[in-house]
């Protein structure tokens, strides 16, 4: 991606003059996500191998199924676990949590009645079990699942939401690094320069904060010093592993990022703040060409202007996040007594600047509530079409039933019947069409015996020549 972007940029850029694209890394929610599944991979845990065996091994299986709940007396199965589906990782290991007691009673009863699976998803299952600390390392993951997924939630969406980008990475970063890191040590510097090899600025082992869940599990745990000691370590481990990827991958690196977050409400109540970063962002967009000088400093003065209003303070400290950022700051902009043609020039050139692929990452979701199992694709492909058009006219209530919508559901049954006849007469061709390609080849089959047989026959007569050749050629010497 970011040898395409190169490439795209200095093809786009032709002159000195031309505008040069605006880099913000790659999509925020990608980043997120990978330094989620970065931490996850820095333990020895496998926790992402054994969700993934605990819902295999009962996938289309009606009989382990009917065991399991024979055994068991629970109807409550594994959910699906995918790595790259978000949104549903600590769905997955909260019912993992709940059934585990069951899993275990399962696993015994198979083993007495002999009657123990031997696929791989078993063993992976049977190894992870015998863990007394699997539902402590599960209630762990699941507590960092829900930091993320609160950020990958609300970022799931078309609304612009990048002048909050650099504020919610920063408090995702934090929240993380309170877990294992020393308060003193945060506050002597950025949270983004945090070193990880200064050991002296890391809590104690037992001091990390794994959530309320996880420790209650240690509790109830048998097991020793030395694998609660490791326990620990593999936690630290796994915040490390998050923080650092998020520091070296996600948008917060970025100048720009913390740049357009002047447009953030709440930053520009700190007067000192907001003149900082709408400064900084001014002078990238100079430096690539988006903005003059002098429509920069103007854009600044209408800003400033604007924000020092009283009767703007005032909304802007009421300012909710349910609340488009862009039309609130373009009704701010358009009302305001003075020509701001400069600022609201600046408005629409940062609130197209994309958060990431929102709208391909919320399809996942979307997907996740229309999907059942053993759906055909076309089924789901028509769902979508229905959810989506619906929502393109503003939701299921404001959805006008047309005349036409009325005369297709009424010749629905006729349509699906034709559909039928259609799918029978494909079928059937392809049938027919199969049936002479077995045929074809059956005879292909019968002629390269037969030719084999004939080369075979041939070869046999000219080495019963070549012998009566030898032999008169003996003869001949003899005479």
């Amino acid at each position: 991606n970011f040898k395409f972007f190169k490439e795209l940029t200095s093809c786009i850029k032709e002159g000195p003059e031309d505008p040069e694209i605006l880099n913000m890394g790659s999509c925020g929610l990608h980043s997120v996500n990978l330094a989620f599944k970065t931490g996850a991979k820095c333990t020895n845990w496998k926790i992402f191998d054994f969700m993934r065996a605990l819902y295999y091994v009962f996938k289309n299986s009606p009989a382990r199924r009917a065991l399991y709940t024979l055994y068991t007396n629970s109807k409550d199965f594994p959910k699906k676990f995918c790595a790259i589906r978000w949104l549903e990782n600590s769905q997955v290991a909260e019912r993992c949590l709940d059934i585990l007691p069951h899993i275990k009673v399962f696993i015994e009863q198979v083993e007495k009645d002999k009657n123990a699976p031997t696929s791989k998803s078993y063993v992976t299952i049977k190894e992870h079990i015998s863990d007394p600390l699997l539902p402590a390392k599960l209630a762990f993951f699941q507590s960092i699942a829900n930091e993320f997924e609160s950020f990958l939630t609300e970022y799931q969406t078309d609304v612009p939401l990048i002048p909050f980008l650099f504020e919610d990475l920063t408090n995702l970063v934090s929240r993380l690094l309170k877990r294992f890191v020393l308060r003193d040590a945060l506050k002597e510097g950025n949270i983004l320069n945090v070193d990880f090899e200064n050991v002296a600025s890391f809590l104690p082992s037992k001091k990390i904060d794994v959530g309320i869940s996880a420790l209650c599990h240690i509790k109830k745990a048998k097991a020793s010093e030395g694998q609660l000691n490791t326990f620990f370590k593999d936690a630290r481990k796994f915040l490390i592993g998050c923080v650092r990827k998020l520091l070296e991958r996600s948008p917060l690196i970025y100048i720009l990022t913390r740049s357009v977050s002047c447009f953030n409400p709440m930053v520009t109540l700190s007067e000192t703040l907001f003149d900082q970063r709408l400064t900084k962002l001014l002078l990238i967009l100079c430096e690539n060409n988006w903005m003059t000088p002098t429509s920069a400093d103007k854009a600044k003065n209408q800003l400033k202007e604007v924000c020092a209003e009283s009767k703007n303070v005032s909304k802007l400290k009421m300012y909710k996040r349910t609340e488009r950022v862009d039309k609130f700051w373009f009704d701010l902009l358009s009302t305001y007594p003075k020509p701001c043609n400069d600022a609201i020039s600046l408005l629409k050139m940062i609130m197209i600047l994309s958060h990431g692929n929102s709208n391909v990452e919320r399809g996942f979701s979307i997907n996740k509530e229309c999907l059942w199992e053993n759906m055909k694709e076309q089924t789901l492909i028509a769902r979508r079409i229905v959810y989506d058009s619906i929502q393109a006219n503003g939701g299921i209530n404001n959805f006008e039933v047309s005349k036409q919508l009325i005369l297709s559901v009424r010749n629905s049954r006729g349509n699906y019947e034709e559909y039928k006849e259609k799918k029978r007469k494909e079928e059937k061709e392809l049938r027919e069409n199969l049936k002479r390609k077995r045929e074809a080849e059956n005879q292909l089959k019968e002629l390269k015996a037969k030719k084999l047989k004939i080369l075979e026959a041939a070869q046999k007569d000219s080495l019963r020549v070549e012998e009566e050749i030898a032999s008169l050629k003996l003869l001949q010497k003899k005479l």
